[in-house]
């Protein structure tokens, strides 16, 4: 049977016995109850402690690694007291004389910063200032701290905070990066706005992203974001609608008559197109490059036809010039007549009319060193020929004393016995003309120098750029592929130092063709040539086309500080390399350097080939303008003699050593110059 408990109890213990019992066992219960609930109080109460306090010494060391600063800013006493760190005194400072410590600049944002939290007008703010870390020394030590302050209310109804808690960071080197950013992005901004030429981004599917000032000039942009030339892709543009594909893009140079009717634009111009793709090739961006070559072409038209001109005003001189011979009338001519016997000379502007009658000791006095002037003293035997002469003399028909240029022409006179009685003839007073024709060889002169020296520019130019051209390309290609920032970094140095370079080059290449008339501008800098030579050879290495021949970099410092000018010695270099890679099929090209104590110290850097090499008798006349040992091979002739001209300007020397065709050659350059240490490089 089953029996319920309480039935049980009552039996056992009787009815009033159970009624006590219950009471206790529900006192009982009650108790261990209550003493369950505080156990579990006092424990949770101890874990909330724990917790508080891991996370207290969580916080602390945060606070430790981070270096951060806390403050608590007392409102009503207007004083700031340290919390974390001691950039505060210990016993605290004054709101007022705290602005002592803030710059005079930054004082006005960080009084409103506080203000506003004081009135409540925000629970938190933040604000950037510079705080002067020398204290009461003033010595103007600047760091730019970032202070993000929360406000502290006694009760949800107060209008007022009664503590204001900030957590100020330093963030020195963040600002000086993001100014170093900021100024390195106005750099290439500039760089771009100020091009020579005109510049364009499209993306893949051809729409326009950017262009330059230049672009704008050159293609007549009616505003900033101008509708047409945004609205329409570059596949759509007249001078690519038939030549581009999107499918096939590749780099594009040519020159045409550009016309887009819709913006009035009519030039020539040079157009250089480069596609960018990606690591799968797949195209990115298209980059578009223009150059008005109109004034260019004007210019060579109206060379073409001054050459025209000055052949024909040479051919009319000359016909000017025989006719001048039997002209009197329009001309300064004489005629004259000698009589031997009489040892006389008369000269005649008129045929019948005599002008003057001259014994010939007089005449001879009016000769400067002619052969008329011997002539007369053995008559016979100099005159019984025709002769023709041009003579300066002293003026004897004319004021002043300037000598004059006479053309004489003589022709002997017989008598019936053929015995020379005299000679007869005409006296030219060309002076005018031999002054013309000195001008105009001189004009002629300039005007072909002219010719040879602007293209001699435009070449060289091209020649010089293009080694930091295909550097800034060709990293450029290679930037979008990396993903390390270390890479991504030296790579964007590489570009900058060739950025720099063709800027130089731009500039320097201007004053190619005054070399004569003062040299080349240098302009030295401290710098790591042991960096800047690796440099170089990354971008030289790139013109070594042929598999047969192994470009050498010979780099025996870790780091050698020295005082150069390194764009000019970077053309150096490139030209050497440049001359070398030329003439060398197989083999090596070695490029190095040293240090060199000789002299004062300075760096020999040379450039040794296995190539054609060069004759003893060549090796003086290499360095000239214009020579070329091989007019087969591409080039102008001006790239070593810009480096003799460097060397020159740089107090240095320059030279080639080469035992004769087919066995190589060395070409070399010494640059004096000053390492900026008192320690010895180390050689790896």
């Amino acid at each position: 049977m089953n029996y319920p408990l309480a039935n049980i109890i009552a039996i056992v213990f009787g009815a009033d016995d159970m009624i006590s019992l219950m009471m206790v066992l529900l006192i009982l219960i009650v108790f261990l109850a209550t003493w369950a609930i505080n156990r579990i109080s006092v424990l949770r109460i101890r874990k909330i402690s724990n917790q508080s306090k891991e996370i207290s010494t969580i916080m602390q060391h945060t606070l430790d690694i981070t270096k951060n600063y806390v403050l608590r800013v007392d409102v009503r006493e207007r004083t700031a007291y340290n919390l974390h760190g001691n950039m505060l005194p210990e016993k605290g400072i004054a709101f007022e004389k705290s602005l002592e410590f803030i710059h005079p600049d930054d004082r006005p944002l960080f009084r409103k910063f506080i203000i506003d939290l004081v009135k409540g007008e925000t629970t938190n703010a933040e604000c950037v200032f510079r705080w002067d870390i020398s204290g009461d020394q003033h010595l103007g030590q600047w760091w730019y701290m970032r202070d993000q302050g929360v406000a502290e209310y006694a009760n949800k109804t107060d209008k007022r905070p009664t503590n204001i808690f900030c957590t100020l960071t330093n963030v020195t080197e963040q600002v000086h990066l993001e100014n170093e950013e900021k100024k390195m992005t106005g750099k290439y901004k500039k760089m771009f706005e100020q091009s020579i030429v005109g510049l364009a981004f499209y993306d893949s599917d051809g729409h326009l992203l950017t262009v330059n000032q230049k672009m704008r000039e050159i293609l007549n942009f009616q505003s900033e974001d101008d509708p047409y030339y945004y609205g329409h892709t570059i596949y759509e543009m007249p001078s690519f609608r038939n030549v581009l594909d999107k499918q096939l893009c590749e780099d594009f140079y040519f020159c045409t008559l550009s016309v887009i009717v819709e913006r009035s634009v009519y030039c020539y111009t040079e157009l250089r197109l480069h596609p960018i793709h990606d690591e799968n090739g797949q195209l990115q961006f298209i980059t578009l490059s223009i150059r008005d070559v109109t004034q260019e072409r004007e210019l060579y038209l109206q060379n073409k036809q001054n050459d025209i001109d000055i052949r024909r005003a040479n051919a009319e001189i000359q016909e000017y010039e025989n006719e001048l011979q039997y002209l009197m009338d329009a001309c300064d001519m004489r005629f004259f007549r000698t009589t031997y016997p009489e040892r006389v000379c008369t000269f005649y502007k008129s045929m019948n009319k005599a002008e003057d009658k001259m014994p010939f000791d007089e005449l001879m006095e009016h000769f400067v060193d002619s052969p008329f002037r011997q002539g007369l003293t053995d008559f016979e035997n100099y005159f019984n020929v025709p002769r023709t002469d041009l003579t300066q003399m002293h003026p004897f028909f004319h004021d002043g004393d300037e000598l004059q240029w006479n053309f004489i022409d003589s022709v002997p006179s017989f008598n019936s016995e053929g015995k020379l009685i005299g000679t007869y003839g005409v006296v030219r007073n060309v002076t005018p003309l031999i002054e013309k024709q000195e001008q105009l060889k001189r004009e002629t002169e300039r005007a072909n120098q002219s010719g040879i020296m602007k293209s001699a520019f435009m070449a060289n130019m091209t020649h010089e750029i293009r080694t930091p051209l295909n550097a800034i390309v060709g990293f450029s290609d290679v930037l979008p592929m990396l993903t390390a920032p270390e890479e991504k970094k030296e790579i964007i140095r590489v570009i900058m130092n060739n950025c720099d370079m063709l800027l130089r080059l731009i500039n320097d290449m201007l004053a190619v063709s005054e070399l004569g008339d003062g040299g080349i501008h240098i302009q030295p800098i401290r710098t790591d040539f042991s960096q800047d030579f690796n440099d170089i050879c990354i971008s030289l290495a790139q013109r070594v086309q042929a598999t047969e021949v192994e470009f050498i970099k010979d780099n025996p410092y870790d780091s050698l500080m020295v005082i150069i000018d390194r764009e000019r010695l970077t053309q150096v270099i490139t030209n050497f390399v440049t001359n070398a890679v030329k003439y060398t099929q197989q083999g090596h090209i070695k490029v190095g350097y040293e240090y060199r104590e000789d002299d004062g110290g300075g760096l020999y850097i040379y450039c040794e080939d296995t190539g054609a090499g060069i004759r003893k008798e060549d090796q003086d006349k290499i360095f000239e303008r214009f020579v070329k040992l091989n007019d087969y091979v591409q080039g102008t002739g001006l790239g070593l003699n810009i480096s003799k001209a460097i060397a020159e300007s740089c107090n240095g020397k320059i030279g080639v050593i080469s035992d004769g065709e087919g066995k190589g050659s060395t070409f070399w350059v010494w640059i004096p110059c000053k390492k900026t240490d008192n320690t010895e490089p180390h050689k790896k």
